[in-house]
């Protein structure tokens, strides 16, 4: 086959549709041409084109990966599958994760690290709670452990919990106020330890 034609595209002049013996093959991004050095007049194998289309689908997968990543980071299986939801195949993108791993792009450990600490920290959440939400994110048991053994103490962000929703519920009665109080603690994935010793603080003088 021989590539008769370099097109730019009307859409978006830097992806070129390439024409194989006269006839529309497939588009390439104009930073590929490049890299293969594609013009016309070049003979390429059945081997060739399937090589470079795949060259191209992983740099496209790698692209979309960085531009996730660009807005906040994520765990493997989060980019893994917005992958799949763009329609590429799985070898392309464990490629591509495999090089996002490579270059220290993504880290489940780092993220299970960072993410148990801004929901403890600022989002009043018990470990619990943060290791399901990790959980759901892929991330493995060992580095969710690491992850929350690192974390702050949960006492203390159940006792701040406790000091604010005391004042929203000063009008309830004392028996309702605290049932209100511990259901808010378990939703936030405090355990029962906690929980027991944050409601324990005195209640505040009227």
């Amino acid at each position: 086959m021989k590539v008769t034609r370099l097109k730019p595209q009307r859409r978006n002049s830097r992806r070129y549709s390439v024409f194989l013996d006269r006839a529309y093959s497939f588009s390439l991004d104009g930073k590929t041409v490049i890299e293969l050095g594609l013009e016309p007049g070049m003979e390429l194998t059945e081997q060739d084109v399937e090589r470079i289309t795949r060259q191209e689908q992983l740099r496209k997968a790698k692209e979309y990966a960085v531009l996730l990543l660009s807005y906040r980071a994520r765990t493997v299986k989060e980019l893994r599958d917005r992958l799949a939801r763009k329609k590429f195949e799985p070898d392309i993108i464990e490629a591509a994760i495999a090089r996002l791993l490579e270059l220290k792009l993504v880290d489940d450990a780092q993220f299970a690290h960072d993410f148990a600490q801004d929901r403890m920290n600022i989002g009043k959440k018990g470990k619990w709670k943060v290791r399901g939400e990790l959980l759901k994110l892929g991330v493995e048991k060992q580095q969710i452990d690491r992850a929350l053994a690192d974390a702050p103490d949960e006492l203390a962000g159940a006792k701040e919990l406790v000091k604010k929703y005391r004042i929203r519920y000063a009008r309830l009665e004392p028996d309702v106020r605290k049932r209100r109080l511990y259901a808010l603690l378990v939703r936030r994935g405090f355990s029962a330890d906690t929980i027991r010793e944050a409601l324990s603080l005195p209640e505040p003088e009227v």
